[in-house]
């Protein structure tokens, strides 16, 4: 009977390892530099460089981030379903942010955010 109800948890616990690995999106693909492609907003590309928008993101949860205007930020991160939360200890005043993973793959990223309330995707793309 004993042996029953051990080997009923351990297939169940596999099952939920399991099933966080097949969550939504990967921390092990969103580890490297990432370099901007395409930035819209409201569907238009706006008349920006977006490869100068760059990510690190590194396998112990540390980020950096490098924009237009010579803006930079270093922090945390850390994923949650959908979501990428970054928390920014570079700058003075900063609080978490949140934006939406459309796309995860390999070489490809899109995310969603809201900027001065409007809709803005940023395309991006693994460099090897």
């Amino acid at each position: 009977m004993w042996k029953k109800i051990a080997f009923w948890s351990l297939a169940g616990i596999g099952v939920l390892y399991f099933l966080q690995a097949c969550g939504p999106f990967q921390k092990r693909e969103l580890v490297g530099n990432w370099t901007g492609t395409t930035v819209l907003e409201g569907g238009d590309t706006l008349a920006i460089d977006p490869s100068v928008i760059q990510f690190y993101f590194s396998k112990k949860g540390a980020y950096t981030f490098h924009s237009t205007l010579n803006y930079k930020e270093s922090g945390a991160y850390f994923l949650d379903g959908h979501l990428l939360y970054t928390t920014d200890t570079l700058n003075k005043a900063s609080s978490q942010k949140a934006v939406q993973i459309l796309i995860l793959t390999s070489d490809s990223l899109h995310l969603r955010m809201l900027e001065d309330g409007k809709e803005r995707l940023l395309k991006l793309v693994k460099e090897k």
